[in-house]
């Protein structure tokens, strides 16, 4: 009877211990199958409001919580912080690249977060070159070559405000990027760049301004960099001197005519930026400068000369009298305003 009673208990507690098992296996895999919806719905499954087709801008400087709540305001993930957790598993927001990304269809969050590290844009855009002394006009210019829809007439509105302050480089643009938002880049360029002589500038006892003004001037008069250094020494000694500049590049700004198109009149004309009836520096910069022409005006080279010319091949020729330079004008073919 006993061995009865015993064998009884242990199958009793048997198959107590199997409903154990059983509850505790239905317990997880119900766990399993809740991780497993919310795995899917927070990096799986993107929101139901994902727009079919959208472009998101993340700017320069913007840290993960500002790109992860921009996204969570345009429905294209359903938590800000599982975004910047990913963000920090992929490396920190110092791998998020700025630029214009275009999603043409609803894709997770971790398909986000790993375009917006690795800069996949999901388009083509376009590329844009201007060169060192370009206008904000003729940056409107080559723009408008490559975007048809360009609004050029609010780029020249707006960049002519920043006139020397957009930095001549190669950019790449999206249809997304409008005037103000290129204007931003360039700016943010400049900045960036200009940072490393700002104690080189200071030290000239010469504004910021004064700088790019003068540096927008070398990159219109000469060409090469032993030129530009010796331009700037004879611009700045001519203005410590109380001597008026004197220089062409200012009239294709307001004017549109090169040194060969010059007539008397022009030289006369009533202009902030005639330097040959006004002294000093005209009052804005006439271009956007390039670093070389930066660094010439910050720092110059010290010459006997007083005077030079450009042919119409492009080379520079320098005297240090007048009459020198007057002679260097007949024997070079620009002698039509003597």
């Amino acid at each position: 009877m006993i061995e009865d009673n015993t064998t009884t208990q242990n199958l009793k507690l048997s198959e107590d211990k199997k409903q154990i098992v059983a509850t505790v296996g239905q317990y997880v895999l119900t766990a399993f199958i809740l991780v497993f919806i919310l795995f899917n719905l927070t990096f799986v499954f993107p929101p139901y409001t994902f727009p079919d087709e959208v472009y998101f801008r993340v700017e320069s400087g913007e840290t993960a919580g500002e790109v992860a709540e921009n996204l969570y305001q345009q429905s294209l993930v359903r938590s800000p912080k599982t975004f910047k957790a990913l963000i920090f598993l992929l490396g920190g927001q110092k791998k998020i690249q700025a630029g214009s990304y275009y999603f043409g269809e609803p894709i997770s969050t971790l398909a986000i977060a790993m375009r917006l590290t690795n800069r996949f844009l999901g388009h083509e855009p376009y590329r844009i070159t201007f060169f060192e002394g370009a206008s904000a006009a003729k940056i409107a210019k080559a723009i408008s070559q490559e975007a048809p829809d360009f609004n050029e007439e609010l780029f020249v509105e707006l960049g002519t405000h920043w006139e020397g302050y957009l930095f001549p480089d190669t950019y790449f643009f999206s249809k997304l990027d409008g005037p103000a938002d290129m204007i931003k880049v360039m700016r943010d360029n400049f900045d960036t760049r200009i940072k490393e002589v700002e104690g080189d500038i200071k030290a000239t006892g010469k504004t910021m301004n004064e700088i790019i003004t003068m540096a927008s001037i070398i990159d219109r008069e000469v060409r090469t960099e032993k030129d530009r250094h010796l331009v700037s020494g004879i611009l700045w000694k001519r203005i410590a001197s109380g001597m008026p500049l004197q220089v062409d590049a200012t009239f294709e700004y307001y004017l549109g005519k090169t040194t060969f198109d010059l007539t008397k009149t022009d030289l006369k004309s009533e202009s902030p930026y005639n330097t040959y009836v006004n002294k000093g520096l005209p009052p804005t910069p006439i271009g956007n400068p390039g670093w070389d022409a930066i660094v010439a005006a910050i720092f110059p080279e010290e010459s006997d000369y007083w005077f030079y010319l450009s042919d119409h091949d492009g080379n520079i020729h320098y005297a240090k009298t007048f009459e020198e330079h007057k002679a260097n004008r007949v024997r070079y073919g620009i002698w039509g305003r003597l």
